[in-house]
């Protein structure tokens, strides 16, 4: 589980783990959230839950997260791919270097992770990949470097369906308003939830039912599925 020690990364680790999942937890930044959780989660669960950092911007790096799970557990059944990272900068002042930062963080490393994962996970294992509802919009103008990865990801979970059936599933979710950004002003929010069917944002607790339902549903693969409320359908 890549980014899982705050968040909604970090509601997934806790669902893995009362599921009965031993968790290697990545993390970028956050020893100190990671190591809270895990030593929560081996409490609550009598599972493991292991931290590792490591630095997505290292091209290396999700190789090392794949054989850091297989060397601490033996076996790898599920990867699910939360990590990432959104700027907020005007499309005319983006840089080579924003670019560089979201590309290596938000695909790369999900390319390179569903790579190594291929070679790793067990027959029947699955792949999750976390997407964003900003893939399908063209609004926010600054978060343009953002939405274009994202977009990148829906074509890379339904390539690496292909590629690796049919040892191994590989789908995304979706995510829109379910947990807001913590700078994200109330009259956003407001506004976004405008065009949201639904009339109100989402949880976490949402996300986590999505992912079970993709590791759990053994004929689905190549699957985006939105977690919107049906914004998708009003952009």
């Amino acid at each position: 589980m890549t980014g899982g020690a705050r968040r909604v990364g970090a509601a997934i680790v806790r669902s893995f783990a009362a599921r009965g999942y031993d968790v290697l937890l990545h993390h970028g930044n956050s020893p100190q959230d990671a190591a809270t959780l895990a030593a929560e989660l081996e409490a609550a669960h009598a599972v493991r839950v292991v931290p590792f950092q490591d630095d997505l911007m290292d091209a290396a790096a999700p190789a090392r997260i794949v054989q850091q799970a297989i060397h601490v557990f033996g076996a790898l059944d599920v990867v699910v791919s939360s990590a990432s990272i959104m700027h907020y900068v005007p499309f005319e002042k983006v840089t080579p270097d924003d670019w560089s930062r979201t590309e290596a963080v938000n695909l790369r490393a999900p390319f390179f992770l569903l790579q190594a994962a291929g070679r790793a996970l067990r027959e029947g294992g699955v792949f999750v990949q976390m997407a964003d509802h900003l893939a399908h919009e063209t609004g926010w103008s600054s978060l343009i470097p953002h939405q274009i990865t994202k977009s990148a990801l829906v074509q890379l979970v339904r390539a690496g369906a292909v590629q690796l059936a049919p040892r191994i599933r590989v789908n995304a979710v979706a995510p829109g308003l379910v947990l807001p950004p913590e700078d994200l002003s109330d009259a956003t929010i407001t506004a976004f939830l405008r065009d949201v069917p639904l009339a109100h944002s989402g949880s976490p607790d949402d996300v986590v039912q999505a992912i079970h339902y993709l590791v759990d549903a053994p004929y689905v693969t190549g699957v985006v599925l939105p977690v919107d409320g049906g914004r998708t359908l009003r952009r």
